[in-house]
């Protein structure tokens, strides 16, 4: 889960969006670790192709990580691991599975040095910004790569944005904001990456996934 300031400005509702996470934060983690078949494993595939990427002992960030599940699979396999969510109580989870190594932040102004990370790992969680605020968000994804790092995207494709309720928690809902392909890759292209590899994913949702390296 991501997020910046609540704004009355293009609809932005990311500070409700944090307390629901708060709220539902170990219900969202019973809910991501549950068992599933390989048929629904999305993401192997472009996984990877990220992997292929990175050096052996790189540092990637996992950008709104959750609990972390992601950023525990990649550090178990050498990987130096940052995690970071605006949420304190995924952050709470996050901290079991990366111990000392987790940072309470905002995709638009990120507290990282510039040049510092080998590769990003964002997936899910652009879907909780609003698309006036992506080019500060994808401009501080770049600023934090190193010269030929490596960004993954993921994010929903749809129109518009809207709030949908939790189906594993009673009473609550999350604001989401699906993007135009077209528009997403010109955008990713302008903020001075160049994409290789593009794919689109039918899931829960229909996915977008990008990966794309610093130029």
């Amino acid at each position: 889960m991501e997020g910046s300031d609540d704004s009355s400005v293009g609809g932005d509702h990311t500070t409700l969006n944090r307390a629901t996470y708060d709220r539902i934060a170990e219900q969202y983690a019973q809910h991501q670790n549950q068992p599933r078949p390989p048929s629904e494993d999305l993401f192997t595939s472009f996984e990877g192709s990220f992997f292929d990427k990175i050096p052996t002992d790189g540092v990637i960030a996992d950008l709104g990580c959750g609990p972390a599940f992601d950023g525990a699979r990649f550090a178990a396999r050498g990987f130096r691991v940052i995690g970071l969510d605006l949420s304190a109580g995924m952050l709470s989870l996050a901290a079991e599975r990366l111990p000392g190594r987790v940072i309470q932040g905002d995709l638009r102004t990120l507290p990282l040095v510039s040049g510092q990370l080998d590769a990003i790992w964002n997936v899910a969680s652009l879907l909780h910004v609003g698309e006036h605020d992506t080019m500060a968000v994808l401009g501080e994804f770049r600023r934090v790569l190193r010269t030929g790092g490596t960004l993954a995207l993921i994010t929903a494709l749809g129109d518009g944005d809207r709030f949908e309720k939790v189906p594993y928690a009673q009473d609550e809902q999350r604001w989401f904001v699906y993007r135009s392909e077209d528009r997403l890759l010109d955008q990713v292209t302008n903020s001075g990456f160049q994409i290789e590899l593009r794919e689109q994913i039918q899931g829960n949702r229909l996915w977008s996934t990008i990966l794309a390296s610093v130029t």
